[in-house]
């Protein structure tokens, strides 16, 4: 009889050894698992932020490329403009110098 006691109360503390390595394992589980909701807390968190810069950039984006499109309207204006200005300056510069000519014949005359 003693050794059947003996050997239940061995089974009693394995039994208990491993009940106090499983309690140990959960409570580091517990503690693993609020440690891993922080970190996605402030994944969330940082994710929210970087969602709120990808928008603003976004904005800046098309402000950016209205401000592009007026300025190249601009240019192609100035441009056209431009080309007007330098056609009549050559017309202005042809008939400047067929008034010298016929001045310059006339004087010869």
């Amino acid at each position: 009889m003693s050794s059947k006691v003996g050997g239940a109360l061995a089974k009693l503390l394995r039994t208990q050894l491993d009940g106090d390595d499983l309690f140990r394992r959960c409570k580091d589980f517990q503690v693993e698992n609020m440690d891993l909701d922080g970190r996605v807390e402030s994944m969330v968190a940082e994710k929210d932020e970087l969602a709120k810069k990808v928008a603003e950039l976004e904005a800046r984006l098309r402000e950016s490329e209205s401000r592009l499109e007026e300025s190249e309207l601009r240019a192609a204006k100035e441009w056209e403009t431009n080309t007007e200005l330098e056609e009549e300056l050559i017309l202005y510069k042809k008939e400047a110098i067929e008034k010298h000519q016929k001045g310059f014949q006339k004087a010869i005359r």
